[in-house]
């Protein structure tokens, strides 16, 4: 396998907590814990993970809880030697772009230049109205004010001075020192509006897919390739990666009983997502039925080493060459202790 086909796996930071919820990232977590999670990361870090990404939203899970991305990125860099660190889908409407663009840069003295940018222009209007950000009035011309954003970010890292005046922002002779370390790879998802396609392909190094199966992934790639040949963009070096639920053990019979168990712990969960709720139905091929163990599997890495590693295969020889790992057992580190154990010499040392 050569260096620029190399399989990561990223660990998806618990920063909320979803008790009893199986479809949605953290169903074993009862209650947001910094210092667990900080001894989790740690922990990724020397069993070989190769990522930590962090999710970018105001208030989410029970109680609302949830830590600040950008704030919890330069936390974990500072905590870590080589993982690399980036969000989960940036939110630009959050943050002045030009601001951002200081925090990534300072984030990338902090890591030693391990960050990724993973952007996107929000779709979660509870969290504009809560803090008294404007929301636009439809995807189009947000994704017109991201398309600014990154415009600003790229360019505030890049020059001496920069200036902007667009539809939605204007800075005049910003300065960003020091510049980062190195160049900050640009991702970008999800494919369900044709304007952010033609901006992933525009703008993007890698694509990244929300959790599905490899035949609706599939699907998504192929709209990436026919935007490539529309845009001239050479295809064979448009990167994937795919953020995924999973649930390793040993055998199916302990499967069955840790899901049952992670059910039972709904009774802690008092969020008020119903908004995720209706997103989910909205962009998954099950809605947000995950009631049934056959419709988990189909859309997350459920299963025994031997399950688990088919299912990766049928993803790579798609193209995915990177993994955001929401492990459901968290906060236990089983799961992600199996996973390394099992897949480490295969994927990560290369030796496929």
């Amino acid at each position: 396998m050569s260096a620029s086909k190399k399989i990561k796996f990223g660990f998806c930071a618990p920063i909320f907590a979803n008790p009893g919820m199986l479809f949605f990232r953290t169903p074993a977590y009862k209650k947001l814990d910094w210092e667990t999670l900080r001894k989790t990361v740690v922990q990724c870090e020397k069993l070989g993970y190769d990522s930590v990404f962090v999710a970018d939203h105001l208030f989410l899970g029970t109680n609302g809880d949830i830590f600040e991305c950008l704030t919890t990125m330069a936390a974990l860099a500072a905590l870590t030697k080589k993982i690399e660190i980036a969000p989960i889908h940036l939110c630009n409407n959050f943050r002045s772009p030009g601001v951002t663009a200081k925090v990534l840069a300072t984030v990338s003295h902090i890591s030693n230049g391990r960050v990724i940018l993973f952007y996107d222009y929000g779709w979660r209007k509870a969290e504009f109205d809560g803090y008294g950000i404007s929301f636009g009035i439809s995807d189009k011309e947000r994704i017109e004010k991201m398309t600014e954003g990154l415009r600003i970010i790229r360019g505030v890292l890049a020059g001496k001075k920069f200036s902007f005046s667009g539809k939605h922002y204007k800075i005049k002779n910003a300065i960003c020192n020091p510049k980062p370390i190195k160049k900050i790879p640009i991702w970008m998802g999800e494919a369900n509006h044709p304007a952010m396609i033609t901006r992933i392909v525009k703008y993007a190094d890698v694509f990244n897919s929300m959790p599905c199966s490899p035949d609706a992934f599939d699907k998504k790639r192929i709209l990436i390739e026919a935007e490539c040949k529309k845009q001239k963009r050479n295809f064979k070096r448009f990167r994937f990666s795919l953020e995924t639920q999973i649930l390793i053990r040993k055998t199916e019979g302990e499967i069955e009983r840790t899901l049952k168990a992670y059910k039972k712990l709904i009774k802690y969960n008092n969020s008020k997502d119903k908004d995720i709720l209706t997103q989910l139905e909205a962009t998954s091929p099950h809605g947000a039925d995950f009631s049934s163990p056959e419709n988990l599997r189909k859309e997350f890495l459920i299963g025994t080493p031997e399950a688990i590693r088919e299912k990766l295969d049928a993803y790579k020889k798609l193209g995915i060459t990177h993994f955001m790992l929401w492990f459901m057992d968290y906060p236990s580190t089983k799961g992600m202790e199996l996973f390394a154990k099992e897949f480490y010499a295969i994927y990560i040392e290369g030796c496929y």
